[in-house]
């Protein structure tokens, strides 16, 4: 087992993760609104920075600020959606 760290970092768009995997990093945790602590990020930026990166990506699912759980269903829609991107 490697004892080398992960550098992952947050990315909350395209510019932010080319960025990132020029400065090194190992994957990348997707998020949008730092001001509400990130939030899931449209499929759409997803998408655009699976084709701009090669990296593992981890994606936040999280659809409102606070940490309730809020509407599964919803969740498991946008899981799906953001799986496809």
């Amino acid at each position: 087992m490697s004892k080398r760290a992960v550098l992952e970092v947050i990315a909350l768009g395209v510019e932010d993760a080319v960025a990132a995997q020029a400065g090194g990093a190992d994957r990348l945790e997707l998020v949008t609104d730092m001001a509400a602590d990130g939030l899931t990020p449209s499929a759409a930026t997803v998408a655009g920075i699976r084709r701009a990166v090669d990296l593992s990506l981890r994606v936040m699912l999280r659809l409102a600020d606070g940490f309730a759980a809020g509407d599964v269903d919803r969740l498991v829609r946008v899981a799906g959606e953001l799986r496809e991107a």
